[in-house]
Order: C-alpha cells, then sequence, then structure tokens
C-alpha cells in the first residue's frame, strides 16, 4: 500500500458543528414557533395512550441532509400511528437553543421529542430529560460510546458510518483509474475519522495500490472551501471524491461538473441523503449526475423503525443502539443511476462485498477500535 497522503486542512468556517455538515438558510432562532405537519389524529398505540404529539427539532430545513431526514421520519411516523407532529427551526444561533428547547418542554403540546445529537442537542436531551418523565425522548446519529444509563425515557441512535463508509471506499477502489481517491470530511473527530476509517478499510480491501487524500474542514458546512479542496484533489489526479459534509456538498458538485463530471473520468459520492434522487428534483438538477452513489444514513426509515419499537414496548430506553448496513441503518444508494453508471463486473463485486459484511465474512474496522488517535492516525497514514 503506497503511503496516504492525509491532506490536513483548516478550513475557517462560521457555522456550527453537524455531523456532516452545516445547514445553509435562516438566522432566525426558534422565536417564530413550531410548524405542523402530519396531523392526524385517531390512532392507537400500546404505550398506554390514543395518540402522541412529537416536536421535533433541528438547526433549520432545506439542507437536504439530517435536518430534513430527521423531519421526514418524524412525519412519516406521526402519519403511520395517526399522532401529530410539530418541526421547530432553531436557527443558526446555538446561544438560543436552550431556552428554546425548554420552551418547547414547557408547553404541554408534546410527549415525544425528537432530534439529533449535533449542535448540542443530545446534550439538552441528556439535561432535560430526568426533568421531564412524561416525556420520551429519542436522538438520532449520537456516538454508540455515549453513556445514557439510567436515563429511562432517552434512546439514542448511532449509526455505523464506518460501514457505510467502507462500501462506499470499495466503490472507489474500484472505479478509479489514476488509483488516486479522494474524502473530504466536515471535521477531524471521531464520528468523523470513523467515516474515514471505514472509507481507507473499503479502498485498501478492493484497491490496496490506490493512494488516498483526506481532507478536513473545519466543522461547518462551507460549500465554496469544499469547491476549492475538491480542485486541488481533481489538479492532483484524483478521480474518485467521497464527499462527507451534506450540506456543503454543492461545492464538490459544482467542481465535478464544471470539468465534465463522470463522462470525463470523475466521479463523486454522497452522504446521508440519496443525493442523486435529491438534487435531481432540485433547482441544481445537472449536479446530480456527477453523484455516482451515496453513503446513506437511513435517519427517516431509522425513526419510524424506533418509534415502531416504543409502539410496541420493546425499545431499551436508557441506551444508544447502533444501527448498521445488517439493521438497515446505513448502506448506498442503489438507485437507477447507480445501476446504470457502475460497471457490471463492479456491481457484482459490490453485492457480494456486502453480502460478506452482512453474513460476517469480512469485519470492518472502527476508529472507536483504535486505542487513541494516535494509533488511528498511525494506521490512517501507513
Amino acid at each position: 500500500m503506497k503511503k496516504l497522503l492525509a491532506i490536513l486542512l483548516a478550513l475557517v468556517m462560521t457555522a456550527s458543528l453537524v455531523a456532516c455538515g452545516g445547514s445553509g438558510g435562516g438566522d432566525k432562532p426558534g422565536s417564530g414557533g413550531a410548524s405542523s405537519g402530519a396531523a392526524q389524529q385517531g390512532g392507537s398505540a400500546t404505550t398506554g395512550k390514543d395518540t402522541h404529539s412529537i416536536i421535533y427539532l433541528c438547526m433549520n430545513l432545506g439542507d437536504l441532509s439530517f435536518n430534513d431526514l430527521g423531519w421526514e421520519g418524524s412525519q412519516k411516523a406521526a402519519e403511520k400511528y395517526g399522532w401529530s407532529a410539530d418541526v421547530i427551526e432553531l436557527g443558526k444561533d446555538t446561544s438560543t437553543y436552550e431556552n428554546a428547547f425548554v420552551d418547547a418542554l414547557d408547553s404541554g403540546k408534546y410527549d415525544l421529542v425528537v432530534t439529533q445529537s449535533n449542535y448540542g442537542l443530545s446534550d439538552l436531551c441528556i439535561k432535560y430529560a430526568p426533568e421531564y418523565p412524561e416525556i420520551d425522548f429519542i436522538s438520532f446519529d449520537m456516538s454508540a460510546t455515549a453513556d445514557i444509563s439510567g436515563i429511562d425515557n432517552l434512546f439514542g441512535i448511532a449509526f455505523k458510518q464506518n460501514e457505510g463508509s467502507f462500501l462506499a471506499g470499495a466503490l472507489a477502489g474500484k472505479l478509479t483509474k489514476t488509483n488516486k481517491i479522494g474524502a473530504f470530511v466536515f471535521n477531524d473527530v471521531p464520528v468523523g475519522n470513523d467515516f474515514v476509517t471505514g472509507y481507507i478499510a473499503g479502498i485498501r480491501e478492493a484497491n490496496p495500490d490506490a493512494q488516498v487524500s483526506i481532507a478536513y474542514g473545519g466543522g461547518t458546512a462551507d460549500a465554496s472551501k469544499l469547491q476549492e479542496v475538491s480542485s486541488a484533489m481533481f489538479d492532483s489526479g484524483v478521480d474518485v471524491i467521497y464527499g462527507v459534509s451534506g450540506s456543503a456538498y454543492p461545492g464538490l458538485a459544482k467542481e465535478a461538473t464544471g470539468r465534465g463530471g463522470i463522462d470525463s473520468g470523475l466521479w463523486c459520492i454522497g452522504v446521508d441523503s440519496d443525493m442523486w434522487t435529491v438534487y435531481k428534483a432540485s433547482e441544481n438538477a445537472d449536479y446530480a449526475d456527477v453523484i455516482v452513489t451515496s453513503m446513506k444514513k437511513n435517519v427517516a426509515d431509522s425513526i419510524v423503525y424506533t418509534i415502531d419499537r416504543m409502539v410496541e414496548g420493546s425499545l431499551p430506553f436508557g441506551k444508544v443502539e447502533p444501527y448498521g448496513i445488517t439493521e438497515g441503518g446505513v448502506g448506498l444508494a442503489d438507485n437507477e443511476y447507480y445501476r446504470s453508471k457502475t460497471p457490471a463486473e463492479v456491481l457484482e463485486y459490490m453485492d457480494s462485498l456486502q453480502k460478506d459484511v452482512v453474513e460476517g465474512k469480512v469485519k470492518v474496522p472502527s476508529y472507536f477500535d483504535f486505542e487513541d488517535y494516535d494509533a488511528f492516525v498511525e494506521w490512517r497514514d501507513q
């Protein structure tokens, strides 16, 4: 294996940390109140109540990533059970989050809170769940190592981003013609490096001769910075880039599109949502066709699955559970474009590799397996 080329870029950005990128619009904090969705009434549940009222708290909708996916899952669950669901968009000013969060709890309108781990929202769940035992809390994309034992009204969803990224890396290893592969990761933090660990492991599994360039952002979404990084990588001969920053992704897509995209031998891999499908239906539809596939964190489906377990009475509150390939929590977006653009022999290899992971024949390493950060860096850079 050739020495890994790590590009450690300290990018100066202005918004707050997102699991896979920040959000785009909206400056107002949650003062605008909750907007309603999926408000059918009348179902029944085995939790002792005929109906529930969900409040979903996020930074801003419209990010084509985690914020939107969490709201989609909340709405789907509400519609399924005949519950109501509201959303509060908290805006960019994280200093207002705690007051808005507590106001929602004190309103008496909601008995189920759904939110994500980022922007300190899971910390607010951990802080306030014990004070509001009549309300249940679900926080997605929490760290698998988070200890919430003893909080019997909080459940955490973790995603095995290393497993999904392993498939993305294996695909990149098979698609590259230059044997130079890149990734942009939102920040040099444990969750970000779990993406990196899986990605590099997948590349090494599929193509041990490939060189890998890893660029780290400063923890927030900045499409212009991602475009700069992508331009530098493409100039250096990289022909496949995995963009682990959902809201900054337009920077990568724009740069690849301007250089001719897949028809010119340049491949992009998206993250979180099925970005080809999302962009195809957006005002930037031309960006879609550089995205061969995406490493999906199936947030919406995972929320519905979790609420199903809650309704059944089988959800183990007080725990963080990881959802991986086997549980349907992560995987590649297997859409028509991926099937049409990926060579048949590569598709066959990827299908076989995924089966091997599910059956336990291939073990995907995780950043959290390493003794410490230095041990990870040594492995990453070998």
